[in-house]
C-alpha cells in the first residue's frame, strides 16, 4: 500500500518501499534501491552486482501537519563485465539535492501566494532553501526570453541603493513583460543589450525612454533607424523641475511675509491643474495673481500637457512650435531653459504621434518593484533581485 502512495502522492520511483516510522512531528518512509539491471555507462552491459551503499535523507511534500522524509539505502553498482562502479541517478530527485521534485514543486506553489519565510516556516525548513529552490526555477524559466516578437520598448531606471545606485530595465511596452534588467546606466553598460537587440528584434518600431545622454547615444549609435519617442511623464518632470527652482529662487528673493505666503506650495504647483480640489484651487489662483513669474511658468505647464492630445502629427507640431516660441520669448529663465531642452529634443517629442507610446507602464512596474523589495526587506543576492523582475509579470493568486 506505501509503496503506491509514494508513487502516486510523491512521484518515488525506483525504489522498493521497506516499512514506515513515526517520530515526533516527522513521518518516515523506508526504502532501498534493488534494481540489478542498470545498463553499464562504460560497456552497457546490463547486469550488475552491489558494491557498497549509503543512507540518503530526502524531504517530500508535508502530510497533513506531519513532516514527511524518505530515507533511502544507495547501493553502489558494479558492471559484471567491465567491473566499473557507479551510484545510481534517482529519478525523482535532481542532481545531489535534499529533497524530492515533488517538494521543490510544493515550494514552488506555495510561493506564488506567500512570502518565502512564510513558507519556509510551514514547511520547517531554511529560508535559503526555499529561496534557492526558487532561484534555480526562475534561472530554468528565464534563461532565454524571447525578442523577435518586440514591437514597442521602453527603457527606464530606478533606484537599488543608497548613494545613487541604479538599474535599467528594458519593458515590451505591449505585454508589460520585462525583458532585461542591469546594474548601471552608463553606455557601455546598455550597450550589449541592444546589439542582442538590433540582431533579434526585427519587428521594432520605436523605443520610449527619458532623455538620458548615454541612452540617448547607445540607442543612436547601434540602432540609427529606430526613432526615439520621449516620455510624456519626463518631459512634464523636467517643467515640474523648473517651476520648483522658480518657486525657490522667488522664496530667497523675497521679505519675510513673502516667504511665509510661498511656503508649503510647492506640491500645489506641481499637481495638475485640473486635479487640485476646491479649496486648495482657491489658494493656488491667488498665489498666481500675486506672481508674474509663477503664473506664466504654471500657464505654460497646463498648456504644454495637450500636446499630446492634438491628435495628428501636424496639429502637435504647429502645436509645440507655437509653445516653444512663446517659451523663448519668455522673461522667465527658467521657461527658456525648458525651451532650449525641448528644442534641442525636437524629434523625440514629434516620434509620439507615429507611435504614440508612452513609459506610463514603467512608472507602474516601479511602483511594483518598490513593494517587492519592502516586502522581501531588501535583496542581498543581485541575481536573484533580476530573475525576481523578469517573473513580475507572472500572476498571482488574488485574495478577497
Amino acid at each position: 500500500m506505501s509503496q503506491s502512495i509514494l508513487y502516486h502522492a510523491f512521484g518515488i520511483k525506483g525504489v522498493t518501499y521497506h516499512s514506515t516510522d513515526y517520530i515526533g512531528n516527522a513521518v518516515i518512509f523506508n526504502a532501498e534501491t534493488t534494481d540489478h539491471y542498470v545498463p553499464c555507462s562504460a560497456c552497457g552491459h546490463r547486469v550488475c552486482i552491489f558494491k557498497g551503499q549509503k543512507m540518503k535523507f530526502l524531504r517530500m511534500p508535508p502530510i497533513g501537519r506531519k513532516q514527511a522524509l524518505l530515507r533511502v539505502t544507495m547501493h553502489r553498482l558494479q558492471c559484471k563485465s567491465c567491473e566499473s562502479m557507479w551510484w545510481p541517478q534517482l529519478p525523482f530527485i535532481k542532481g545531489t539535492a535534499r529533497y524530492t521534485r515533488s517538494f521543490a514543486q510544493t515550494v514552488l506553489d506555495m510561493l506564488r501566494f506567500a512570502t518565502i519565510k512564510s513558507v519556509a516556516d510551514f514547511l520547517h525548513v531554511s529560508w535559503s532553501l526555499v529561496k534557492d529552490i526558487h532561484k534555480h526555477k526562475l534561472s530554468n524559466t528565464y534563461r532565454r526570453i524571447s525578442l523577435a516578437n518586440v514591437k514597442y520598448l521602453g527603457v527606464d531606471e530606478f533606484s537599488i541603493r543608497k548613494h545613487h545606485r541604479y538599474m535599467t530595465i528594458f519593458v515590451d511596452l505591449q505585454t508589460g513583460r520585462i525583458l532585461h534588467a542591469l546594474e548601471g546606466t552608463s553606455k557601455a553598460v546598455i550597450s550589449p543589450f541592444l546589439n542582442r537587440i538590433k540582431k533579434k528584434a526585427r519587428h521594432l518600431k520605436a523605443i520610449a525612454m527619458d532623455m538620458s545622454v548615454s541612452y540617448i547615444s547607445a540607442v543612436k549609435e547601434i540602432l540609427p533607424n529606430i526613432p526615439i519617442v520621449f516620455d510624456r511623464y519626463h518631459v512634464m518632470a523636467l517643467m515640474n523641475k523648473q517651476i520648483d527652482d522658480l518657486r525657490r529662487e522667488l522664496q530667497r528673493s523675497l521679505i519675510q511675509e513673502g516667504k511665509k505666503f510661498l511656503k508649503g506650495s510647492r506640491f500645489l504647483l506641481l499637481r495638475n491643474y485640473d486635479g487640485v480640489l476646491d479649496d486648495d484651487r482657491t489658494r493656488l489662483n491667488t498665489l498666481l495673481k500675486a506672481n508674474a513669474p509663477l503664473y506664466e511658468m504654471h500657464t505654460m505647464k497646463e498648456q504644454l500637457r495637450l500636446f499630446w492630445q492634438q491628435g495628428t502629427l501636424k496639429k502637435g507640431g504647429l502645436f509645440l512650435l507655437q509653445w516653444l516660441l512663446d517659451a523663448i520669448n519668455s522673461d522667465v529663465k527658467q521657461l527658456r531653459k525648458v525651451a532650449s531642452t525641448l528644442t534641442d529634443h525636437l524629434d523625440g517629442m514629434m516620434h509620439y504621434y507615429p507611435h504614440k507610446i508612452t513609459n506610463g507602464l514603467l512608472e507602474g512596474l516601479n511602483n511594483k518593484i518598490k513593494t517587492m523589495k519592502r516586502q522581501a526587506y531588501g535583496f542581498r543576492d543581485m541575481e536573484y533581485f533580476i530573475l525576481r523582475l523578469y517573473d513580475l509579470h507572472t500572476p498571482r493568486y488574488a485574495f478577497s
